[in-house]
């Protein structure tokens, strides 16, 4: 009778110990996997990051840094389906980065005009920007003029059709402002030979 009741208590001492691991276990795997799983629901795309970035806050502190971030737009801008509220949206930050005379020397309703206008015409003809890149051979140029610093550098975009790609080179000329910010002034077709391969 003895030996019953102290099975019948080490049975149950031990199934209690056994639910309190599997307990356990249960809430250590479970908060193991809940952060992770937040993680993967909140990671937001990189159209989204642009549209959300806080430019005046974080701008970028040098040249090739602004055109960087005007080439990641730029080629959002175009690749992306874009809503046109979206568009409007990258229209705004694109314009964070032009200098007060390029800004007024654009008034915003012709220049969103203008934009929509290229993207539509990108879209028509499966256009698309493969990468754009400073380049290596043309690195930035800096120079003063009446108490103003300037400088410039040439990008190039590979730019998609069918199965042809083909190199734009623009030249930009940016203007350091007030702030020390670096602003783009303009931007022309640099004086570069387009070179078109098939694929």
């Amino acid at each position: 009778m003895k030996k019953s009741k102290k099975q019948t208590i080490k049975t149950i001492v031990f199934m209690v110990f056994f639910s309190a691991v599997l307990i356990s276990l249960y809430f250590f795997i479970r908060t193991r996997t809940i952060p992770f799983k937040t993680e993967s629901t909140s990671s937001i795309s990189e159209t989204d990051e642009l549209l959300t970035k806080d430019i005046p806050a974080s701008y970028p502190s040098s040249p090739d840094e602004v055109l960087v971030l005007y080439g990641t737009m730029t080629k959002c801008l175009f690749n992306e389906e874009l809503t046109p509220e979206q568009i409007e949206k990258m229209a705004n930050q694109l314009r964070e980065l032009f200098d007060d005379e390029l800004l007024e020397n654009n008034p915003y309703t012709n220049y969103l005009l203008d934009l929509n206008t290229e993207v539509d015409n990108y879209r028509k003809a499966k256009r698309s920007i493969l990468e754009y890149n400073i380049e290596n051979s043309d690195p930035v140029k800096y120079w003063d003029s009446s108490d103003k610093k300037y400088a410039s550098a040439v990008v190039s975009f590979t730019i998609k059709e069918g199965n042809a790609s083909s190199k734009v080179y623009e030249n930009f000329i940016l203007r350091q402002d007030e702030e020390s910010k670096w602003k783009i002034l303009g931007w022309k077709i640099a004086d570069k030979e387009d070179t078109e391969t098939e694929k």
